[in-house]
């Protein structure tokens, strides 16, 4: 799926455009005939300018993020939230669910990276016990599982446990750009 192109994405081939999603995915666009390349360097310049409106629209919302990384592995931990903390987004690292299932309890955040496999228990439980331990008042912010590796059927499997999308490790800033693109929203710094 690609929710939004920046230029990084963009390679030009002769007459083919290929575009690189954030799963892995290519789309490929085929010229009808042969076009100058300062018609491709055009068509160039206005991806850099809506890459740069993007970074804009995600700085704009990120001052009144918070995200919760629930991940046992410290480097992992500190890596997301360095990357969190270039884009203006506050974050708070928990390393078990345990701890993050209490932490849901008294607290808000906009959103919620959820490791796959904890010492204590798996992202899906996290995430159903977070919706479990809800008490309807505040709005239950996305649950964003990160994984090593996908699973067949796996979309179903989140869906069924309330986890909006996942990002396959190792995370890099282009996914977090695209989560938090998907599912801003400001939550109660």
């Amino acid at each position: 799926m690609i929710n939004y192109i920046s230029y990084e994405n963009v390679q030009i081939r002769g007459m083919q455009v290929e575009i690189r999603g954030q799963d892995g995915c290519y789309l490929y666009i085929t010229a009808q005939e042969e076009k100058p390349i300062e018609e491709y360097g055009n068509c160039l310049k206005m991806l850099k300018e809506n890459s740069a409106k993007q970074e804009e629209k995600i700085l704009s919302v990120a001052s009144g993020m918070k995200v919760l990384i629930v991940e046992d592995n410290i480097a992992c931990q500190k890596l997301i939230a360095a990357y969190l903390k270039s884009l203006g987004i506050k974050s708070i690292s928990m390393r078990t669910g345990e701890e993050a299932i209490k932490y849901m309890r008294s607290d808000n955040c906009s959103l919620v990276l959820v490791d796959q496999i904890l010492p204590d228990m798996d992202g899906v439980e996290i995430a159903r016990a977070i919706r479990q331990n809800s008490n309807g008042e505040n709005q239950l912010p996305p649950v964003v599982m990160m994984v090593s590796y996908e699973v067949p059927n796996m979309e179903k499997l989140l869906e069924e446990s309330g986890i909006l999308d996942y990002m396959i490790k190792p995370i890099d800033i282009r996914q977090l750009k695209r989560i938090i693109l998907t599912y801003q929203r400001e939550g109660k710094a």
